[in-house]
């Protein structure tokens, strides 16, 4: 373990408490909690570990941003940055009644989106009928790492407001990691 400036950097199988005190990151080995990545140690009632560098892991309710790759009906699958793609079913496109024609004009590979994972199942099931559900045309899109999207957002959101404010740029950023930019100055953001 390397301590620096409050927090302690850890790697794979370091030893972080001689309890189970098991939080996200760790595992339990003979009564004993260890790192699972290379990451920062966050202690409170349960030990944690931020990993550094991890592949998005959907969870229930997170807004996140894709890009249509495909169409099989009655799906589209989307290209989130995870392991395995997104599905959005026709019937969760639209919280108005639109006609399957119409959709099909405007969903086409290639259109990134801004949606919610509505279902975790065996599969992850995407809606775009949450109010600030959107199609992501013009601006730029950047990554990130999707540990360090809490960190780019900021308490409350302050940091990404403060980044708005002094870009005039529109940001959207995904808990996946990606960020949709727009506005005449995305090269400062």
């Amino acid at each position: 373990m390397e301590e620096k400036q409050g927090y302690v950097i850890v790697t794979p199988g370091t030893l972080l408490a001689t309890l189970k005190k098991s939080g996200e990151g760790t595992f339990i080995l003979n009564g004993k909690t260890y790192s699972k990545y290379f990451g920062i140690k966050r202690e409170g009632y349960r030990i944690s570990v931020i990993p550094f560098n991890q592949s998005y892991k959907p969870k229930r309710g997170d807004k996140i941003i894709g890009k249509i790759k495909d169409f099989n009906y009655p799906f589209f699958i989307i290209d989130i940055e995870a392991p395995n793609p997104a599905y959005l079913h026709l019937m969760d496109i639209s919280r108005y009644n639109t006609r399957q024609e119409q959709i099909m004009k405007i969903y086409k590979p290639g259109l990134w989106i801004y949606s919610e994972v509505s279902e975790l199942s065996d599969r992850v099931r995407l809606s775009m009928k949450f109010r600030e559900s959107k199609i992501l045309s013009g601006g730029r899109i950047a990554y990130i790492s999707p540990s360090k999207v809490p960190r780019v957002v900021g308490k409350g959101g302050s940091m990404i407001k403060m980044i708005q404010d002094k870009t005039k740029c529109k940001v959207l950023i995904g808990q996946n990691g990606i960020i949709w930019i727009n506005g005449d100055n995305t090269g400062l953001v």
